[in-house]
């Protein structure tokens, strides 16, 4: 879902990664209606509302998952497509987490996007972007 997006773009940049989770969450949300997201999601109605109006600045990959949730896709199938790509990517294009922490224009250290990429804390979509897009820039 996130992590297929563009497939077409060899080395899209990280705005344009963003762009197409977001229209992919906004197609979602225009489906089923800004209040059932929000009730099936437990998110509140202003995030659905950035969502449906293509605003992800502030979503996590596990706010995505919930929205594709009631797409009836499963939300950790979601999360570990994403994780496996990134893992996968990072050791293809030999990229280690140093690297990608002085890279990309995020405020993660490289303990962080350990943390980040296994799951351990959150990870903004911003922030899968820029590791995305820096990886399949070196892959």
């Amino acid at each position: 879902m996130l992590y297929d997006v563009l497939p077409d773009a060899e080395t899209p940049t990280a705005a344009e990664l963003q762009a197409a989770y977001a229209a992919k969450l906004a197609a979602v949300v225009d489906e089923y209606g800004q209040e059932t997201v929000a009730a099936d999601t437990g998110l509140d109605p202003e995030t659905v509302a950035a969502f449906a109006d293509g605003d992800v600045a502030d979503a996590t990959l596990s706010d995505a998952a919930a929205v594709f949730a009631v797409d009836g896709i499963d939300p950790d199938a979601v999360t570990a497509e994403v994780r496996d790509g990134l893992m996968m990517g990072l050791s293809t294009a030999i990229l280690d987490v140093d690297t990608v922490a002085l890279e990309i224009e995020t405020e993660l250290d490289a303990r962080e996007v350990r943390q980040a990429l296994e799951g351990e804390i959150r990870l903004r979509l911003d922030e899968l972007a820029a590791v995305q897009s820096l990886i399949r820039s070196r892959s």
